[in-house]
């Protein structure tokens, strides 16, 4: 049961790799695609330090999960009506913690990944043709899994902007837990309660900067 959460909670985040030519696949199935490929290759060459320095994992996460992400438009979405209420530097500061959330959430749950198989079924356009949902049905110790992706293309590539298992969103699970937060405490009061809480889980400090001995680089040796 435990490899099986933490394989849910990591597919919540980004798909993984499926079995299939990348020929058949779509601009944005390849983007996840090439992201699981270099994962794939991280869990196998590099498991003992995935299991021995929890840092790593944390810069792994950041590096190769984080960028095929649309904070921006993740972060309206889940603050929701009170988006369009907070000052630029709320925004800044929410973006910040909520990322930093997102790295720990995926961090914890990378090291009980075990095995899988994904199937993709057929995507559905959104209103525009930069907005598709990538939908897909994933098999691990468990009966399979419909994990989809909804995905945009805001000029800088196709990112995941909302991932729904078994139909349910993690965009309105965030939204109705901020915003339960936000109405009791305020938007200081939500930050001050992701910041504290960020704090006393971090193993690393994580932030928009690279610096040497990157793990996407250590993957493509």
């Amino acid at each position: 049961m435990k490899k099986v959460t933490g394989l849910i909670a990591f597919l919540s985040f980004l798909a993984l790799l499926p079995f299939a030519q990348a020929s058949s696949l779509t601009e944005p199935q390849l983007v996840i695609e090439n992201t699981s490929n270099q994962i794939k290759l991280i869990l196998k060459r590099d498991r003992h330090l995935l299991e021995s320095d929890p840092s790593y994992v944390y810069k792994m996460v950041d590096e190769v999960l984080i960028p095929n992400v649309d904070l921006d438009r993740v972060s309206s979405l889940v603050l929701g009506r009170f988006w369009k209420k907070t000052t630029d530097d709320q925004k800044k500061s929410f973006k910040y913690e909520f990322k930093r959330m997102l790295v720990r959430t995926y961090a914890t749950a990378f090291n009980e990944l075990d095995d899988w198989n994904m199937t993709y079924l057929a995507s559905r356009q959104g209103k525009t043709t930069d907005d598709i949902l990538v939908r897909t049905k994933v098999t691990g110790d468990g009966p399979p899994v419909a994990v989809d992706y909804r995905m945009r293309d805001g000029g800088q590539g196709w990112k995941v902007y909302d991932v729904k298992i078994e139909g349910m969103s993690l965009v309105t699970n965030y939204r109705s837990s901020f915003n339960r937060l936000i109405r009791t405490s305020g938007m200081d009061g939500l930050l001050t309660h992701l910041r504290e809480n960020n704090d006393q889980k971090a193993v690393s400090p994580i932030d928009d900067s690279t610096g040497d001995g990157k793990v996407s680089q250590v993957a493509s040796n």
